[in-house]
């Protein structure tokens, strides 16, 4: 298995000193986040020094800050990608991330006005054409009715990659999200098969996995039947000590998906 962390919730103040934590902990790889106020060419270089000098392998950039629905999105978007494609990772998104007010507490949960789904729906087309221009990887990822009103399950999703039928756009699930949202989540693991690029860790609480309820086992042997070969990036709070708490993590995942007890 192929482990990675996103920078945000590793202890730090720079790039170079979470990359040296996250390859502490076991992890070959490092998931970095972008907002609209940075810096792009200087944060290239940062995270470019900072992974070569812990030896972590660029695993997919989160593109922050992003409202698919408005028409203003799609130059910060080009510009995101463009940015992520030269460092030759991958790009990871979601259309809307920000609290619901008021949180959606039954279903079915309302749907987005249709001018904003729209946009959304141009805003994938253009995600295509940038992944045909830059040839660059880009994730999309279903999160939960409380944080977003569009993309809020794997089916969702799922036809949207399906319908661009584009081989540098997948699905990016996150187990989290995943327990949430899905009546199933090996059922859901199993129906979008080939299309899962990408694979978040945290458990039903966001913390580490082993810390909640959610059956890894029987999700990972999902992923195991449908081949998924691809990084497992944990997402997710960690308690002090930081990197033996990340180890007894990953101990913790390659044992379930080996069918073993918990550790």
């Amino acid at each position: 298995m192929q482990f990675s962390m996103l920078t945000t919730m590793v202890p730090g103040p720079t790039l170079a000193a979470q990359c040296e934590t996250i390859a502490a902990t076991g992890c070959r790889g490092v998931e970095s986040i972008i907002f609209p106020t940075m810096n792009l060419e200087q944060w290239q270089t940062e995270l470019r020094w900072a992974a070569d000098n812990a030896d972590l392998a660029l695993v997919a950039v989160v593109v922050g800050g992003l409202a698919l629905y408005q028409p203003d999105q799609i130059g910060w978007l080009t510009e995101a990608c463009q940015a992520i494609a030269e460092l030759d990772t991958a790009v990871l998104l979601t259309a809307e991330y920000r609290p619901q007010d008021p949180l959606p507490l039954f279903p079915p949960f309302p749907a987005p006005p249709p001018a904003e789904q729209a946009q959304v729906d141009r805003a994938v087309d253009e995600l295509a054409r940038l992944a045909s221009t830059l040839d660059v990887p880009i994730y999309l990822e279903p999160i939960t009715q409380f944080e977003s009103r569009f993309w809020r399950d794997v089916a969702t999703v799922l036809a949207i990659c399906q319908q661009q039928d584009h081989p540098n756009i997948r699905l990016c699930l996150d187990f989290h999200n995943m327990n949430i949202t899905e009546a199933g989540i090996e059922a859901s693991i199993e129906q979008a098969g080939p299309w899962i690029g990408h694979v978040h860790l945290a458990d039903n609480n966001r913390r580490l996995p082993g810390q909640g309820h959610i059956d890894f086992a029987a999700g990972l042997a999902a992923l195991q039947r449908i081949g998924y070969t691809g990084w497992y990036t944990f997402e997710c709070g960690v308690s002090d000590p930081f990197v033996p708490q990340v180890q007894q993590a990953i101990a913790f995942i390659e044992c379930q998906q080996q069918g073993g007890e918990t550790m």
